[in-house]
């Protein structure tokens, strides 16, 4: 009798444990997208200009998301996430990207004789949640993600104008300056008093969707920041017009000097989006091997892959940018990496993807 007691008990305790099993699912993951026609990745990143840019400077961007994500079997269409994002994003012509590596190297700006002086950049920096719904519809499964924001570091910055150089390095030119910023700010002005906040928020919204499209056809893709809004309210801001040129004949025929910097500064608001991130990747599957396709879309940026897939492992290359991508995915994690250079250094492409899964 206690010998059938003890198998009873073993047996219900066995299949309680096999209920409750895999009740949690816990994410981890990383997705790091980064690329630019201006510099090594690396080396802008550390604003380390000891390379030449390239001379169809233009573009750069580095965003990445980490993130915690959790699953409960009970809602098992639900997913919960909490993030950390970090965006970086730069629009600029080859003389801009010359003359600020020739001023960073002590070479006087005379490649040209003027330089048309265009730059934009975003950095932003936040941690947020998130809250994913996932719906499958017959052969088609798609995730709604809504992200909300708290935005903790902002530089938003526009320079325009035309700039000259000498042999001696002295600078002549006029240009244009505005920029909003949490801290950190082009003419280092402190935040004395708190003048300015130092926080602000955003909301996001992501769709993600596998779609089986026939037998042998399979359609995935997402859209990151289908819509996104930051708000930043009474940020720092400063706007100014720098003018080498010291003085000038006045209206009234007097000489009249003017200041190297005439501006202001002061608080503001500030609203601003990101660009979004499209990805579309097509898979035909035949005796065995898949073939992929895949188009994805940064900002104004366009790009396209080729490639394979056998058993877990996935090669891509990207024919205009010459960057492979090779992906390994697991039963519980996953990796993605792709460069255009052996040398990370002198990398103009970066791309790093993981995931790892835990359950219990």
């Amino acid at each position: 009798m206690n010998k059938q007691w003890f198998l009873g008990l073993s047996a219900s305790l066995l299949v309680s444990t096999g209920t409750m099993a895999n009740t949690h699912e816990v994410t981890v993951y990383l997705d790091s997208n980064s690329q630019t026609n201006i510099a090594p990745v690396l080396k802008i990143a550390r604003d380390k200009w000891d390379q030449r840019p390239e001379s169809d400077a233009s573009f750069g961007f580095s965003q990445s998301r980490f993130g915690v994500a959790y699953r409960h079997t009970a809602l098992a269409n639900w997913q919960l996430h909490t993030m950390q994002r970090v965006d970086y994003l730069i629009e600029t012509n080859a003389h801009t990207a010359l003359g600020y590596y020739q001023e960073q190297n002590d070479q006087p700006l005379t490649s040209y004789d003027s330089y048309d002086t265009r730059l934009t950049l975003t950095g932003a920096r936040s941690k947020g949640l998130g809250l994913a719904y996932q719906h499958h519809f017959d052969a088609l499964t798609v995730t709604v993600q809504a992200n909300y924001w708290q935005l903790n570091y902002l530089r938003d910055s526009q320079l325009s104008g035309a700039l000259s150089g000498s042999n001696n390095a002295q600078l002549r030119g006029a240009l244009q300056f505005s920029e909003f910023y949490s801290d950190n700010n082009f003419l280092k002005r402190p935040n004395t008093d708190n003048a300015w906040r130092t926080r602000g928020e955003g909301l996001s919204l992501d769709v993600h969707f596998d779609w089986q499209v026939t037998e042998h056809f399979a359609l995935s893709g997402k859209v990151i920041d289908l819509y996104n809004q930051f708000e930043f309210d009474q940020a720092g801001f400063t706007e100014a017009d720098i003018n080498t040129k010291g003085s000038f004949v006045d209206n009234a025929g007097f000489s009249s000097f003017r200041p190297l910097l005439k501006g202001r500064e002061t608080v503001q608001n500030h609203d601003f989006d990101l660009s979004s991130q499209v990805y579309l990747q097509g898979q035909y599957q035949y005796q065995g091997y898949r073939y992929l396709a895949s188009v994805r879309r940064q900002g104004d940026q366009h790009f396209a892959q080729l490639g394979m897939q056998l058993g877990d492992w996935r090669l891509m290359l990207d024919p205009l940018n010459l960057a492979p991508e090779l992906a390994y995915q697991g039963e519980t994690w996953s990796v993605t990496t792709a460069l255009d250079h052996i040398n990370p250094n002198k990398a103009l492409t970066l791309r790093l993807n993981f995931s790892l899964q835990l359950a219990w």
